[in-house]
């Protein structure tokens, strides 16, 4: 077998701990796993693997298909395709593409996609001014076909790959599409697509001094765009905050944890991880940072599309209380993914843990119940996804085709009466502290002018009586 072979069947038999990545933890401790003694059960095995790699890169009839790479990638693939929907085996290309993709700069369409068991893929959000957008791609489309291959029976990481490509080259789409009869076809020029996780013009001041921020992934960028977004708000004094995750597929752990920190006092917990091997196990907590906003009251908006970080930012503060989820339950996508880099330039993405709120919930395959249930329908859903990126943080557009968004005027109604009620409160309160004054200063009018009356007559002089004259005739 070929040097390259041996090397990765090798490396897979000692793989060392390795960073974190995909829907990831980033804390700066992290416990080391030591090196897993190797079993000759394991030795056993990867030499059947060896021998079916050899045997069929000299025998199978269309030698073009059985090149080394080509047959050890599909193995690696097929090892971990059956665990669970995330992991999986990156090749160098995709594993690089990744990498750049998780930072927020990618070459592809300019799609959000979701990847559902024996189903083609679902475009979830389309990014604006990306070729997708150009091409005439719409929230709700299923992607068939991505040049000629069908993607209903491919994971999500073989379906990506199909969407990149070159700048420049074009990808062929089999498009289905709601109230179409027929597969639509189009075409699309792959481009770089620089998406920003919280887009200026999504951040609003609304009716009633109530900001607005929609927040579409977290990645390395996201931080600092929502700090940016905030000041911008706060300047502009907003009593309250929605922050909308609608759709928002998820991202870096910590770009969340950063998040959460400017909302959390320091060192609450944000979230836990659970693992295999107890030691691993840690919880993550939040970090005292240049902007904290301990106080102002916050509501996010979650969709069945809310994934991933998306819940893990979103959990902690409903654990804590700090902020109320408004929508509908989120997907629930809490496992913690390790890459492995290999020898080749790809690497291993496996689940070793389950991200678990402070309370103690578990995300994964539960996700999170909103604490006011706003329900929608999957078109209405979809609808509203593309709506939001022309009509961000509007209730109830006037354009044709458009719809209104009741979980946004439900997050709405909830500040509104919230605010109703502290002023109310504020209000009784203060008629109370003022009633209170004014019967303190009658009494003590009262008392003073009692103490004056007391003081007044202390200060009398006393009374003089005459004699009283004797009647005539008494004995003298």
């Amino acid at each position: 077998m070929k040097a390259r072979t041996r090397l990765i069947l090798a490396a897979l038999l000692t793989l060392p701990a390795a960073a974190l990545t995909g829907c990831r933890s980033t804390a700066e401790t992290e416990a080391d796993e030591e090196r897993p003694l190797i079993s000759e059960k394991a030795y056993s095995e990867a030499s059947i693997l060896a021998q079916t790699i050899e045997f069929l890169h000299d025998n199978y009839v269309e030698s073009d298909q059985v090149s080394y790479e080509k047959l050890l990638t599909s193995a690696l693939r097929g090892m971990v395709a059956d665990l669970d929907p995330y992991s999986g085996y990156e090749p160098p290309k995709e594993f690089s593409a990744n990498e750049t993709r998780r930072t927020g700069e990618l070459v592809g369409l300019g799609v959000e996609i979701v990847k559902q068991p024996n189903a083609p893929l679902l475009v979830v959000n389309v990014l604006p001014g990306s070729p997708a957008a150009a091409a005439g791609v719409q929230p709700g489309d299923r992607l068939v076909e991505i040049d000629g291959k069908l993607t209903q029976r491919l994971d999500l990481e073989s379906c990506l790959a199909l969407a990149r490509g070159a700048i420049g080259s074009v990808a062929h789409l089999k498009v289905a599409r709601e109230g179409a009869e027929d597969l639509l076809s189009l075409e699309v020029k792959r481009a770089k697509v620089i998406r920003p996780s919280v887009p200026p013009d999504a951040v609003k001041k609304l009716a009633g001094s109530i900001g607005y921020i929609r927040i579409e992934s977290f990645n390395a960028h996201t931080p600092g765009e929502f700090r940016t977004a905030l000041d911008r708000l706060k300047k502009e004094k907003i009593r309250a905050l929605i922050i909308d995750l609608r759709n928002n597929p998820g991202g870096l752990v910590g770009a969340a944890v950063e998040l959460a920190s400017i909302f959390l006092p320091e060192k609450s917990v944000i979230i836990r991880t659970s693992h295999r091997k107890a030691a691993l196990s840690q919880e993550i907590r939040a970090k005292r940072g240049e902007v904290q906003e301990l106080e102002l009251p916050v509501v996010i908006l979650i969709n069945p599309f809310s994934a991933s970080s998306s819940e893990i930012f979103a959990g902690s503060l409903q654990d804590h209380r700090r902020a109320r989820l408004v929508g509908m339950k989120s997907f629930g996508k809490g496992t913690l993914l390790r890459v492995i880099p290999l020898p080749d330039g790809g690497a291993l993405r496996f689940a070793s843990g389950r991200y678990v709120t402070p309370s103690g919930r578990v995300i994964e395959g539960r996700g999170l119940e909103p604490d006011r249930v706003s329900a929608l329908t999957l078109k209405q859903i979809f609808t509203l996804a593309g709506q939001a990126r022309k009509y961000p943080g509007v209730i109830e557009p006037k354009q044709p085709g458009t719809i209104r968004d009741t979980q946004l005027a439900d997050a709405v109604a909830l500040l509104t009466a919230d605010a109703e009620k502290k002023a109310a409160e504020e209000k009784k309160a203060a008629e109370e502290k003022k009633a209170a004054e004014e019967k303190k200063a009658a009494e003590e009018k009262k008392a003073a002018e009692e103490k004056k009356a007391a003081e007044a007559k202390k200060a009398e002089p006393p009374a003089v009586s005459a004699p009283v004259d004797q009647p005539a005739g008494a004995a003298k």
